[in-house]
């Protein structure tokens, strides 16, 4: 079975890739433990997607989210970028060997992705302490420990003992992507036979996996490019604020996966990206 392990899911940016149809994955899950993201991601329509609401660390137990539900969420309190006054949430923590022995087997191809703020190098020394990582074909890490001064030491240790045992990983160094999504297509591309079409492609560029309300959002803010793209000006205007009026919900919908080229800016408008 090709399985892809999404660790860091967020709002489901890079599950939002694995579900792409090229990459002929059968099983997909999600580990996300702060609660506001776990219900954004339960509303992607796909039944090859499973959640599970904990985070994997080298160790089952609990602990404190420092940021609950921001992207740079961890659970490191010294991580930079943080800020003083942000919100905590007391999640649970699933061993990462017990995980991978007790839902994979030996003849499965797994895609590890880890994007957890600190908790990669908890997983990896775990899996490769154990020796389950052999279980894993490739892994794609951002090193999110050079951003916490207790923990930046590690990536090198962790590095050195993945290229000993000669396991393919790959971080976001290696990619002209900067980071996100983006690398993590970059990544799949590289290493992940595909298919350029097949079941279910259509509904994907549709959009329909999506959960409803970032569907609509989505379909919003398509129709108002469009719109500035081939109206003058004037009836620009007029049209953007009559879809924005039947779509009010952009406002409203949690962050989650957009359209390629978009993003969010500090009032959760959205605007063209870079």
């Amino acid at each position: 079975m090709r399985i892809f392990l999404d660790v860091g899911a967020h709002y489901g940016e890079s599950l939002d890739v694995a579900l792409d149809p090229r990459w002929g994955f059968e099983k997909i899950c999600s580990f996300e433990p702060s609660h506001s993201c776990q219900r954004v991601l339960r509303g992607f329509r796909d039944e090859r997607v499973r959640v599970v609401p904990a985070g994997l660390s080298r160790t089952t137990g609990s602990a404190t989210l420092f940021g609950a539900g921001l992207q740079g969420a961890s659970v490191y309190a010294d991580k930079v970028n943080l800020g003083g006054d942000t919100e905590q949430e007391t999640i649970s923590l699933v061993r990462a060997t017990d995980w991978v022995l007790a839902n994979t087997s030996t003849g499965d191809e797994i895609y590890l992705k880890l994007n957890c703020e600190g908790s990669e190098c908890d997983v990896l020394e775990d899996l490769l302490d154990s020796g389950a990582i052999s279980r894993i074909t490739s892994i794609y890490v951002d090193f999110d420990v050079r951003k916490i001064p207790s923990q930046a030491h590690r990536q090198t240790v962790v590095e050195k003992r993945l290229r000993e045992q000669r396991r393919h990983f790959v971080t976001r160094d290696a990619l002209s992507s900067p980071g996100g999504p983006r690398a993590v297509r970059e990544w799949l591309t590289k290493v992940s036979d595909h298919t350029p079409s097949g079941s279910g492609r259509l509904r994907y560029r549709l959009g329909l996996h999506r959960p409803p309300s970032i569907w609509l959002a989505s379909v919003v803010v398509r129709l108002i490019l469009v719109a500035k793209t081939v109206l003058p000006r004037a009836m620009y205007v007029q049209a953007a604020r009559c879809i924005r009026r039947l779509g009010v919900v952009v406002q409203a919908t949690p962050a989650g996966p957009l359209p390629t080229g978009l993003k969010r800016n500090g009032r959760r408008s959205l605007q063209r990206g870079k």
